[in-house]
């Protein structure tokens, strides 16, 4: 159904098996955070930066940056290849939403 998120970034290094085997467990899951995530940037009716998904979900950026990175691995998500300034300065992302991510926004 889902492709496999890398299980390596979603555990420590020299992680205990639990900690693993939790990994594999939410690997291709859209849901929780993710889900909300990806319905922030439906949202957002255009494509946006991690801190623009948060600001509109209330939500620390610290939050939705690593959902971002498990939404582009499981093609939920893609960069644009665009970056826009944030409040501080700084370069982010631009992230548009895809076909297979508003697959699982229609269904909420």
């Amino acid at each position: 159904m889902i492709d496999q998120v890398d299980i390596k970034k979603m555990h420590h290094r020299n992680a205990p098996d639990t900690e693993i085997a939790a990994a594999h467990k939410v690997a291709s899951r859209v849901t929780g955070r993710r889900l909300l995530t990806l319905y922030g940037l439906a949202q957002c009716g255009r494509p946006a930066t991690g801190s623009e998904i948060a600001k509109r979900l209330g939500l620390s950026i610290l939050s939705i940056r690593p959902r971002l990175t498990e939404l582009q691995e499981i093609n939920c998500i893609l960069d644009t290849e665009t970056r826009r300034e944030n409040e501080y300065g700084n370069s982010e992302i631009v992230w548009q939403i895809t076909e297979r991510g508003l697959n699982y926004v229609d269904q909420l």
